[in-house]
């Protein structure tokens, strides 16, 4: 399986670098972005496969960001992580109006983050 282009948006660096090192071991290629913005400039660069993303980010939230992100060339269904603090019913009512995946709260478990990457894009592990 050909490795794939995982993006992590979170304004919190070491919530990417924890996200980051939890999925290094998968064998995607992981790029972060540190808010809604500078997601939505990479995933224009060129393609991503999943998005993991935070709500809260600052002035341009990860609402507005996947709402903007469903409106470029493929990525109407681009799988979506919401790895948020927000877990409120509200907040899990809009992201699966919005079409995230999976919508899972911090602290999360790195283990059911992995699993669910798993399961939405496969890995590219070597099985030495």
């Amino acid at each position: 399986m050909n490795a794939k282009t995982i993006l992590v948006t979170d304004d919190e660096p070491h919530m990417r670098r924890l996200v980051q090192f939890n999925l290094a071991k998968l064998g995607h290629r992981i790029e972060t972005a540190n808010d809604g913005r500078a997601a939505l400039a990479r995933a224009a660069a060129g393609p991503i496969d999943l998005l993991i993303i935070d709500v809260v980010m600052g002035d341009f939230d990860g609402f507005a960001t996947l709402r903007e992100l469903r409106k470029l060339p493929g990525y109407t269904h681009l799988p979506v992580i919401m790895l948020t603090a927000r877990g409120q019913s509200d907040t899990r009512e809009l992201a699966e109006e919005l079409g995230v995946n999976v919508f899972l709260t911090k602290p999360f478990s790195p283990i059911e983050l992995t699993k669910w990457v798993r399961s939405l894009l496969g890995s590219v592990e070597n099985k030495a």
